[in-house]
């Protein structure tokens, strides 16, 4: 050793290769006492200085799609309860598997499908309409006032149809018939007509008069009751020549002269009757209302859509629209079906 340049009266001492000052003494020991402290300790400070992790931070990246701990909150809070270990690994392995089967599914093509691109049109229309006007079709209001004045001018709506209970008998006649059979069956009408005028009072409908003469099947052995037909309403499917008849009897038990229908003789009797009526407002006011927003929401959605008319260019080809033709009967859209199905 150098006793000139280790010895000298404060020269700094070298140890391990350094040279150290007074100074610098203190802090070397603390440095090794923090060493010597063990690599836990270490650990635990790092762990309370580091700052917590941005939004934007990646959790996961697939095929470039990057999952931020964002997403991965956005998810959390769309399920309850707590979230463990073993339940975040479960939801970060979920979203992870749905990014890798979108991938998949885009490379095979599939984010071009009619169908897929169909089915995205109609979610992104839902979102428009739902961000642009139900906002505005639910701040519609009806008033009182507004109630009121529409069940004046509505009352039909909002009552019952005159209604006629009606008996009948049938002799069929076919088209075809000569002149002579047509009067032999005329005869027999006749015949019945004068047996029901002599029924008792308190014989249900035609009674054994149906039995005996009718050829309709649906009424005969119900004494030719039809039933209740709603006065100007043709839906029951009966001539228009018997159904006048009907609805111009006015007395229970009246029976009406033979009518020459095209199918054939008829007679019919009125069994009874209902007036029409109107059911007062307050028994209808919350129906009377749910019909004025309606009107007030188709409204505004023709003026939502008249509005969109005036900012987006359309253009519609009615000549070639006529000339398509009608879908053939039967014919299915699609793949065919599996054998066996």
């Amino acid at each position: 050793m150098d006793k000139s340049s280790s010895c000298q009266p404060g020269a700094p001492r070298e140890y391990l290769g350094m040279n150290l000052n007074r100074k610098w003494i203190p802090m070397f020991f603390c440095t090794a006492g923090l060493v010597i402290c063990g690599s836990g300790g270490a650990e635990s400070l790092q762990a309370t200085a580091r700052p917590p992790a941005p939004d934007s931070a990646a959790l996961a990246v697939i095929a470039g799609k990057t999952i931020t701990l964002d997403n991965f909150k956005t998810e959390m809070g769309r399920r309850q309860g707590p979230f463990d270990s073993a339940r975040k690994e479960e939801l970060l392995d979920n979203m992870v598997r749905s990014e890798m089967l979108f991938a998949a599914a885009k490379t095979a093509g599939y984010e071009n499908d009619p169908e897929v691109v169909a089915a995205v049109k109609k979610l992104v229309v839902g979102r428009y309409l739902r961000d642009n006007l139900e906002p505005k079709l639910a701040q519609l209001k009806v008033s009182d006032q507004e109630a009121e004045a529409y069940y004046q001018s509505h009352q039909t709506e909002f009552g019952t149809h005159a209604m006629i209970h009606a008996a009948l008998v049938r002799i069929a006649v076919s088209p075809k018939l000569s002149t002579e059979k047509r009067g032999e069956l005329l005869k027999r009408a006749e015949e019945a007509r004068a047996e029901a005028l002599a029924l008792e009072a308190g014989v249900p409908a035609f009674g054994s008069v149906a039995v005996k003469y009718s050829e309709d099947q649906g009424s005969r052995y119900r004494g030719g009751d039809i039933g209740w037909l709603q006065v100007g309403n043709n839906d029951s499917g009966l001539d228009r020549k018997v159904l006048d008849a009907i609805f111009s009897l006015k007395t229970p038990g009246q029976i009406s002269p033979i009518i020459a229908a095209t199918d054939g003789y008829y007679i019919v009797k009125l069994l009874e009757s209902k007036g029409a009526t109107v059911k007062p407002f307050a028994a209808v006011k919350d129906g009377v209302r749910y019909q004025v927003i309606r009107e007030k929401k188709r409204k505004l959605e023709l003026e939502f859509i008249e509005q969109l008319k005036g900012r987006i260019a359309v253009t519609v080809n009615s000549g070639l629209l006529k000339t398509m033709p009608q879908p053939a009967e039967g014919k299915q859209s699609g793949p065919p079906a599996l054998p066996g199905r």
